[in-house]
């Protein structure tokens, strides 16, 4: 009897793993035929024109995935969001009819991309971009990847983040042969090359042995098993089908300079805590700079803001204690410890402060350097996001990133650095959306589709290497419904805006690559920021300036177009009902005649430091002047000077905040606080777990950000 059922167990097994292997080898799944996007341009109707690219402005977005790259494969399937596979066809069509983008580039992650969807990619951009009239095109299509870098090592100086890499050119001859990966250890690589048998349950596992939907994932892993990685060699002595990496920076540069192309580094996520190590410095990267392709800076997202700067007790990877709170801030160590204080003291218990210190020593011990997302949290078990409340978070900005990681901001690497080695760069917005949809933010509606919000299935943290969820005997994650703060702070997106010549390919990567960019949270604001110089030369957002004497500033802005509801005529003529609606959820960049409010302008100065032992603290004032606007203008312009700048002798750095009035915005208010009278957060409310239609619409004061100006004293007066 026991041998009896021990070969029906055996051939049980045989029968699963058999499976398994047919499934991760995808034998029975094609991968998804190559599209083209359509071929109708845009029409370019005046009444189509924002006040602000009436003027010269052009808006873009230059951080888009689609279902190449392989996290968004996996997030598009039922299990996580259902959007289903997506090419970058879709992307194409998305930025030129749903968005009405002027410019976008697609930045599909490089870790796991195979080379025949390279090609797609790469044929998909040309014909996106052949639609358009070269003289002044209706959409001007950026062909880029992202490198997508990160460390599970307790050793934070290894970590360099994510970066998109883009090209100016498109064309056989003047694009990479193949793109470049952060290194063979990415989590995305390992996946795709495991065992086919190990893919295969998997995705049985992920699918709950329902595989409809999950056929071009299989296909997509199997294909990318089979690329073989690149040897050491000049870039253009490799195959076109292997697998290139880069391990730093500064190896990515190199390989760029191989290839001679026009090319810009976009670093992006930085404060965002799922993704960057607890205790992660942009320090750590000065030696991996290059003023030739590190041009830009993401400082605004669909995955949150990356501006602030706070002195925060972060818990590093190496601490042996909790910090309490500081400066607004509570570490989630900290708050585990409140968490049990709460429950022991409800049930009477006489060792509660006892209990309180050992969570806090537990949570720190298995913190393994990434916050919250990860084992760290498991220390307090039966946990609602809400019982965390607002510990690891920047509470009090706008768009904040999840699990804010402050040594990565925007304004603490413009404080760091030495004369002769500073990060100067220009700030862009982006939507870094993972559906194939670019510019996400011209309308608030259908989070689901239009943010990153994963409520429905997977844990988020699948994409974090480090992270430590529960596992089922076989090894495969569970994928039932997760409730983790995290999808509070998915955003429909920013933009990038560029003062332009014109709208030709040209024009607009000269405007990136001098920096004369700024940043919006989504809506087209246009923005002004300009020096003026004692011999009367008007110097834009982004320049490098040297002088003596007291500087003096224009500023303006506009708010951006009212929407109307629906999409134009010509989208669907274009596109078809079925698609609009589908592609574009009804809704499409739709402007009226009426514009928002400009509320105020913000104006921030930063000193970046002369010695390391300067607290960057202290040398960024935020905001440095307020100006506020008249009520009921939607254009706002004021002049100002800074006496002090003669007197400090040192470098600043001058930027402009405009800030538009409150509208109602997906994600509004991550928190949702309930406040006392006082106006702090008595408890949270994040809204997740709900309803894929549910929007979670609350009101924010939407925004731009200018290009810093960098102003130094000649060496005479130094």
């Amino acid at each position: 009897m026991i041998k009896k059922i021990l070969l029906v167990f055996v051939v049980l097994l045989f029968m699963v793993l058999g499976i398994s292997w047919l499934v991760g080898s995808a034998i029975f799944f094609d991968p998804p035929a190559p599209e083209s996007p359509s071929t109708t341009p845009r029409p370019q109707f005046e009444e189509d024109t924002t006040v602000a690219s009436a003027s010269g402005i052009l808006f873009g977005d230059l951080h888009v995935h689609t279902s190449f790259s392989l996290d968004a494969a996996l997030f598009d399937t039922p299990a996580v969001k259902g959007t289903g596979y997506t090419t970058p066809a879709d992307a194409c069509d998305f930025a030129r009819y749903c968005s009405a983008l002027d410019f976008w580039s697609i930045n599909d992650h490089a870790e796991a991309i195979t080379p025949a969807q390279w090609q797609a990619t790469q044929e998909a951009m040309r014909s996106c971009d052949a639609v358009s009239n070269p003289l002044s095109p209706d959409l001007v299509s950026f062909l880029g990847w992202e490198w997508t870098q990160g460390t599970t090592s307790p050793d934070v100086t290894s970590h360099y983040g994510h970066k998109n890499v883009i090209f100016r050119d498109l064309g056989e001859g003047r694009e990479p042969a193949r793109p470049i990966a952060a290194g063979p250890e990415s989590i995305w690589r390992i996946m795709s090359t495991a065992p086919a048998m190990v893919r295969g349950l998997a995705l049985l596992g992920m699918s709950k042995l329902d595989l409809d939907g999950y056929e071009s994932v299989a296909a997509h892993l199997a294909a990318a098993s089979k690329v073989e990685d690149c040897e050491a060699a000049d870039v253009r002595d490799l195959p076109a089908d292997c697998y290139e990496s880069a391990t730093t920076p500064t190896d990515l540069y190199n390989k760029l300079d191989q290839w001679g192309f026009e090319a810009l580094v976009i670093p992006h996520g930085l404060s965002w805590g799922t993704t960057n190590p607890t205790g992660a410095d942009f320090a750590y990267q000065m030696g991996h700079l290059s003023n030739r392709y590190q041009r830009l800076l993401e400082i605004n997202s669909g995955h949150g803001t990356s501006e602030i700067y706070r002195d925060m007790p972060i818990l590093e990877h190496r601490a042996t204690s909790c910090p309490a709170p500081a400066n607004g801030y509570t570490p989630c160590c900290w708050q585990a410890g409140e968490i049990i204080r709460d429950r022991c003291e409800a049930n009477g218990g006489d060792d509660c402060l006892d209990r309180v210190s050992l969570t806090r020593e537990q949570y720190v011990a298995s913190s393994g350097g990434f916050s919250a997302v990860n084992k760290a949290r498991s220390v307090v078990p039966e946990t609602h996001p809400d019982d965390w409340g607002q510990c690891d978070q920047l509470s009090d900005s706008f768009q904040p990133a999840y699990n804010y990681q402050p040594m990565q901001s925007a304004q603490y690497a413009l404080a760091l650095g030495e004369k002769t080695n500073r990060f100067r760069p220009g700030f862009i917005g982006s939507s870094d959306n993972h559906t194939a949809r670019p510019g996400t933010g011209y309308k608030e509606f259908s989070r689901h589709y239009m943010t990153d919000s994963k409520d429905s299935g997977i844990p988020f943290s699948l994409s974090n290497p480090a992270a430590d969820r529960p596992v089922e005997p076989s090894g495969i994650p569970f994928f039932e419904d997760q409730e983790d703060a995290v999808n509070a702070f998915f955003y429909t997106g920013g933009l990038v805006a560029v003062h332009s010549a014109n709208r030709t390919r040209e024009a607009i990567w000269d405007a990136l690559k001098a920096r004369s960019v700024y940043a919006t949270s989504g809506p087209r604001i246009g923005l002004w920021f300009d020096l003026v110089t004692e011999d009367g030369k008007t110097h834009n957002m982004g320049s490098e300036i040297q002088t003596n004497h007291i500087p003096r500033f224009r500023v303006g802005a506009t708010g951006s177009i009212k929407q109307r509801p629906g999409c134009p005529d010509y989208v669907v003529s274009a596109l078809g009902e079925e698609r609009v609606a589908s592609l574009c959820r009804n809704e499409c960049f739709n402007p009226s005649g009426e514009a928002h409010r400009i509320e105020r302008l913000e104006v921030v100065k930063i000193l970046p430091r002369v010695s390391i032992d300067e607290n960057p603290a202290a040398l960024i004032q935020d905001p440095w002047r307020v100006f506020e606007c008249e009520s009921g203008d939607s254009h706002c312009q004021t002049e100002f000077t800074d006496p002090a700048y003669v007197g400090d002798g040192r470098e600043a750095v001058y930027y402009v905040r405009a800030i538009q009035e409150a509208t109602n915005t997906v994600q509004g208010d991550p928190f949702g606080c309930t406040l006392n009278d006082a106006g702090e957060c008595l408890q949270t409310n994040f809204c997740v777990g709900v309803d894929r239609e549910e929007d979670c619409i609350s009101p924010a004061h939407h925004r731009a950000w200018s290009s810093p100006i960098y102003l130094s004293v000649t060496r005479e007066s130094r």
